[in-house]
């Protein structure tokens, strides 16, 4: 059975575990926050110390984190989003997972006295686009009151180059999605573990290159055989993101045009299918050559549909829960 973790999400001291029942369910995603929401029986009462726990005063919204633990691997964990109470019997505690912590924070150094956005400009360049991303969460993690307890890779040499002017106020979280759907663009995570101590947790900040590292072989999972630990439940192909001509927009410099690129693909056109077109806004990217690289995967992606396979598995079952992440790889085996 799981359990909960709580405690301060600035210094990612552990104050409360709490074995809760099977009320707790998440979402983890790539690239993105992921969920968590744990329903609770009020009063709640430590099973192995007897102690009632005052929850509301113990874990607070946005100061606070949750996580969710299997075995000895913390599944997710991050800021506690809201808490709705209901007297005397439940509550629920809703959170996100750490990238959403990075909605609230803008590409801004340290701003000194006297200074604005409009001011200061933060610029990385000759580095992969894993370590730009690195650089952009350390910058927002330097101001006080703002270093999380976050775990960096080394620096990763590249000939990569972004500008970000203070003026845009380009928030952090919006600047990693952006990294990660360049052409290339690396996969992001902040994974969470066990501190030394054990009374703390860090966050391990992951990027691929492109992918994420996987431990050991594909993922297997069988849903014929008899005895299966696993079925399917879903299979859904969405054409939102269908395109055949992609156009971005950017910056528009100082007295100058603005910066436009755009990519095609026939391979939907080839299959019968009509044209389609698609538009974003970049209004922070200053280089052409950035645009041109959002174009270009843009279209590829564009290619073919969004496929979302949902499988249900058991998670005490090998593979265990923990020992897969979002972005591994595995073979599935349906049944006829």
């Amino acid at each position: 059975m799981g359990y909960l973790i709580g405690g301060r999400l600035l210094t990612g001291e552990v104050t409360l575990r709490a074995v809760v029942p099977p009320r707790m369910r998440g979402g983890l995603v790539m690239n993105g926050p992921g969920t968590l929401q744990v329903d609770l029986s009020l009063p709640l009462v430590d099973p192995y110390t007897g102690v009632t726990i005052d929850l509301p005063n113990e874990l607070v919204p946005g100061r606070d984190f949750i996580g969710w633990v299997e075995g000895d691997t913390i599944i997710e964990a991050g800021p506690i989003q809201s808490d709705p109470f209901s007297w005397p019997y439940t509550s629920t505690i809703r959170a996100r997972g750490l990238w959403q912590y990075f909605t609230r924070r803008f590409i801004l150094p340290v701003l000194t006295s006297g200074k604005l956005p409009r001011d200061v400009t933060s610029t990385w360049s000759g580095l992969s686009l894993g370590t730009i991303a690195k650089r952009i969460v350390q910058q927002a993690c330097s101001w006080p009151s703002a270093a999380l307890p976050i775990v960096y890779e080394p620096d990763l040499a590249g000939i990569h180059e972004r500008t970000y002017p203070g003026s845009d106020m380009t928030s952090v979280a919006n600047a990693l999605t952006n990294l990660t759907e360049v052409e290339g663009g690396p996969e992001i995570t902040f994974r969470p573990r066990w501190g030394a101590d054990r009374k703390h947790i860090v966050w391990d900040l992951l990027t691929g290159s492109p992918e994420l590292a996987q431990a050991g072989a594909d993922h297997y999972w069988d849903t014929a055989v008899i005895g299966a630990h696993a079925k399917p439940i879903s299979l859904e192909r969405d054409a939102a993101d269908l395109t055949t001509h992609d156009y971005e927009f950017g910056d528009t410099p100082s007295g100058g045009a603005q910066l436009q690129a755009r990519a095609s693909s026939s391979a939907l056109t080839s299959a019968g299918f009509p044209m389609m077109e698609s538009l974003t806004r970049r209004n922070s990217v200053l280089l052409v050559q950035t645009l041109q690289s959002y174009a270009v995967e843009s279209s590829a992606r564009g290619a073919d549909h969004l496929q979302a396979f949902t499988i249900q598995v058991a998670r005490d079952r090998h593979p265990d829960l923990g020992s897969y992440w979002p972005g591994d790889w595995a073979k599935v085996v349906i049944g006829k």
